[in-house]
């Protein structure tokens, strides 16, 4: 290489060196040029206030106690995320009890991965023990365990408060429920709906729609929907699921009620529960409305867990967005519940002043789970008997209604949701106007003590 060329490469790379020094003297924060820091120094700010929407509204794990809720930021791992997913699916309700006087444990229901990060425990941190239990640490322990996620802006007597002295029951799911009481199973009569442990809100009065035909279901569901009316009651041994579809559909275009407005709630008999993957899908097809707000198991049978196993299946697939079990009382549910995964939402049993279940209620409703009743004005063969009953009558013409109108209310303001079944237009109207009047203390316990344990059907 002669001297030229030798000279004309030594210059190249001082001006590369040049360069790089330059453009390392420009980073941010230490530009020569004011102007161009300021709009740097803006935008940046900027970008930190206002969240990239391709990246979604951050994940927050809400825990609901009662009219309590502890709002619990996730972890960044892999436990985390499997929790996160589970709940995807709908809320989870778990029984917990209190240990050693510094947190609440209990039972997820299925098995989390582990993940290899370990902390240790301290006020606020949610944690999973042993892959298949939840605990909630209200006080600080030295044991090392995998971090789902910490609760959020409360001070740990606050959540020591929250939790309570006893055993609580904790509804765990991604919505806060600002949409109604912002409590998982109580009543928001202002606009008459219920918190789910699902997540999802569902109206606290509506239609039954047993033994109505085709037709007259139709015209029913329909008169329903534009009377105001929203939730609606089948089952697939009512043998009007097609009935139910097309008054739901009919309103939908002549009403403009929007579908996701509309709750309906529909059943697998026993005799579906050997094969519940064929039965779901048959209720789909036959109700013809996208998804099924509701799935029950209409009540105890061989192969029950199966089929409940099966629908929630079908809710990780969004085909079903909330399940639930008709005719299950205290000894069925304590020996069904800990065979699933997904907490029922709503438990629908037969219930009027004549037959009360005063230990039922409660022992469902402590659990985070709603209260339906069918046969609230007696049923088929006992309404003009209920209907006329001294006491009721008399509360009915102290507010100034009908003898059906003080029942229902009733039973509203013990958290009991009603479906009574109508093919009158009128009386479906009537059964909607629950809330131009309240029943006194005095008033409910003169219903209550109208109790006599008489079933009207063997369910």
């Amino acid at each position: 290489m002669n001297r030229k060329k030798i000279i004309s490469v030594i210059l190249t790379l001082l001006l590369l060196l040049a360069c790089v020094t330059a453009c390392q003297a420009a980073s941010p924060g230490q530009t020569t040029d004011p102007e161009t820091s300021q709009a740097e120094e803006m935008t940046g700010n900027e970008m930190q206030s206002e969240p990239d929407p391709a990246a979604g509204e951050e994940t927050m794990i809400y825990a609901h106690i009662g009219d309590k809720t502890l709002t619990i930021k996730p972890e960044s791992n892999s436990s985390a995320r499997a929790f996160v997913e589970l709940l995807q699916s709908g809320g989870l309700t778990v029984d917990m009890h209190d240990y050693g006087g510094f947190e609440k444990v209990g039972p997820l229901g299925t098995t989390l991965p582990t993940n290899d990060e370990r902390i240790t425990t301290e006020p606020g941190d949610v944690i999973l023990y042993q892959g298949n239990q939840i605990t909630i640490y209200y006080d600080t322990n030295t044991w090392s365990f995998t971090r789902l996620g910490k609760v959020q802006g409360m001070a740990p007597e606050e959540i020591r408060d929250a939790l309570g002295n006893g055993d609580p029951t904790v509804v765990f799911s991604l919505k806060d429920g600002q949409e109604s009481t912002g409590a998982v199973g109580k009543f928001d009569f202002e606009n008459r709906t219920v918190l789910l442990n699902s997540g999802y809100t569902m109206p606290i009065l509506g239609l039954g729609t047993y033994a109505l035909d085709h037709d007259s279901c139709v015209n029913s569901v329909k008169a329903l929907l534009q009377n105001g009316g929203r939730l609606i009651d089948t089952a697939y041994m009512y043998h009007n699921e097609e009935a139910v579809g097309e008054g739901v559909r009919q309103a939908m275009e002549e009403y403009g009620v929007p579908r996701e407005d509309i709750f309906v709630i529909t059943k697998l008999y026993p005799n579906q529960f050997s094969d519940p993957e064929a039965a779901i899908e048959m209720a789909l097809e036959k109700l013809d409305i996208g998804y099924i707000d509701m799935m029950l198991l209409h009540h105890p049978g061989t192969d029950d867990v199966k089929a409940y196993k099966a629908m929630e299946t079908y809710v990780e697939q969004g085909k079903i967005r909330s399940l639930g079990l008709s005719n299950w009382y205290v000894e069925e549910l304590t020996d069904f519940l800990p065979q699933i995964t997904i907490m029922p939402a709503l438990v629908q049993n037969e219930i009027h002043p004549y037959y009360q279940e005063q230990d039922v209620v409660p022992f469902i409703q402590e659990k985070g789970i709603v209260v339906q009743c069918w046969y609230p004005l007696g049923g088929r063969g006992h309404t003009a008997d209920l209907l006329g009953d001294e006491t009721i009558r008399s509360i009915a013409e102290a507010h100034g209604v009908s003898s059906a109108q003080v029942i229902l209310r009733w039973d509203l303001q013990r958290g009991i949701v009603v479906i009574p079944g109508s093919s009158n237009p009128e009386h479906i109207k009537e059964n909607l106007d629950l809330f131009g009047f309240a029943l006194t203390d005095e008033e409910m316990a003169a219903i209550s003590n109208l109790d006599r344990n008489e079933k009207h059907d063997w369910y």
